[in-house]
């Protein structure tokens, strides 16, 4: 994949920045994209923002909007001017509130004078069908779960269509659904995907733990994500960026493990 090292964004997921600096320092020259989330913008706010920027990186500032039209209109027209390359909502707001996103984000963009992507989380990679269906369909009850297959994915299908006719630029979606999502929507609109993760043999591990009730030592297997994928297999799927956290800013070289990211990627 042509400039795939463009299209990495590694997580912040930190309180202060410190970690932040110092791990920006380590990656200097070989990262590009940086994602700042709740914990850290709530912890540190513009600061945050200012700091990746002074780097020469860009911002995908991860607040994940969802209120009436006019306070998400009105918040995401600030994350555009504190330096924010894409910002994102969440799609369940409905079609009046992603289109003031869209209209905050062009006139935003217009006044930097540069592009700022506005896109839609379709489904949390932390949910399975089963919590979906708990969540959505809980009226249906126990029975039946079990047949819950691919619910998770229509359900982002369907997200992911009200973001397109919102006019907004893409989605945040699980690899499983960001190939049929292009396919739909065209190839200009853009998937990012997060609940990446390096080594299949883990994930398996974790889930035969789980489903086996052994889960000392596993309060957060693969960190809470359910519907994951290596870097590889995302861009195969047709991921324009993918999102990684703990598999670079936890490892004791974050160097040395953003180089095994690109190796993943460049053998595939």
């Amino acid at each position: 994949m042509k400039n795939f090292k463009e299209k990495i964004i590694i997580a912040l997921d930190y309180g202060d920045l410190k970690p932040v600096k110092e791990l920006l320092e380590n990656l200097k020259g070989r990262a590009f994209f940086y994602k700042i989330g709740f914990e850290l913008f709530t912890s540190c706010g513009a600061r945050s923002v200012d700091l990746v920027k002074d780097y020469g990186c860009k911002v995908f500032l991860d607040l994940k909007y969802h209120d009436i039209p006019n306070t998400v209109y009105k918040a995401v027209k600030s994350a555009g001017k504190l330096g924010a390359d894409i910002i994102n909502v969440h799609a369940s707001g409905g079609l009046d509130m992603m289109k003031a996103a869209k209209t905050a984000g062009e006139e935003a963009s217009y006044a930097a004078g540069r592009r700022i992507d506005i896109i839609a989380v379709t489904v949390l990679t932390s949910l399975s069908d089963t919590d979906v269906k708990h969540v959505f369909y809980n009226n249906m009850g126990e029975k039946g779960l079990e047949e819950a297959d691919g619910i998770a994915s229509g359900l982002a299908l369907h997200l992911a269509e009200l973001a397109k006719i919102s006019g907004l630029d893409g989605v945040v979606c699980s690899g499983h659904e960001s190939l049929k999502i292009k396919n739909i929507f065209g190839q200009d609109f853009k998937t990012v995907t997060p609940g990446i993760r390096m080594k299949a043999k883990a994930k398996n591990a974790d889930v035969h733990a789980l489903s086996h009730g052994e889960t000392e030592g596993l309060k957060e297997p693969n960190g809470g994500q359910k519907r994951i994928m290596t870097p590889s297999e995302a861009f195969k799927a047709g991921a324009d960026y993918i999102v990684v956290g703990r598999e670079i800013t936890g490892a004791e070289n974050p160097a040395d493990a953003l180089a095994n990211v690109h190796a993943d990627i460049e053998k595939s």
